[in-house]
């Protein structure tokens, strides 16, 4: 068979921003689970640096992390790569924290507290509905 034979099958690439090892590791598997390409980072410049190099259509963003906050991230990150989707995961229950999550460009501020199966759900109903 020839190169000319194959096609190329590429998956959608995202990346999952958190500092609890568990809690990512799940929503990674459930993105898996659905054909996404999916990269852990625990820190706001190492996202920036993933981001760069691998060009993911999304991230799910933590707003809590350590270093440097996801808000903060999700702005920094935009700037660089204003096509690519921010979901932020933080404290729902506030107004403001929704207005915060627009004003620095996040698509959503989702509660981080929801299951993933509703996160991924509702990531994936604002996004694609499944990569494959």
């Amino acid at each position: 068979m020839t190169i000319e034979n194959q096609e190329a099958v590429s998956r959608p690439c995202m990346l999952v921003v958190h500092n609890d090892e568990h809690r990512a590791a799940v929503l990674m598997r459930a993105f898996r689970r659905l054909g996404w390409d999916v990269y852990h980072a625990r820190s706001g410049p190492e996202s920036r640096r993933l981001a760069r190099m691998l060009e993911p259509e999304l991230l799910v963003m933590a707003t809590d992390l350590k270093d440097e906050s996801g808000w903060l991230t999700c702005e920094k990150l935009l700037r660089e790569q204003p096509g690519v989707r921010v979901f932020l995961l933080g404290d729902a229950s506030e107004k403001r924290n929704h207005d915060f999550a627009a004003f620095v460009g996040a698509v959503r501020l989702l509660d981080a507290r929801d299951s993933v199966q509703s996160l991924v759900e509702e990531i994936c109903g604002r996004t694609l509905h499944a990569a494959g």
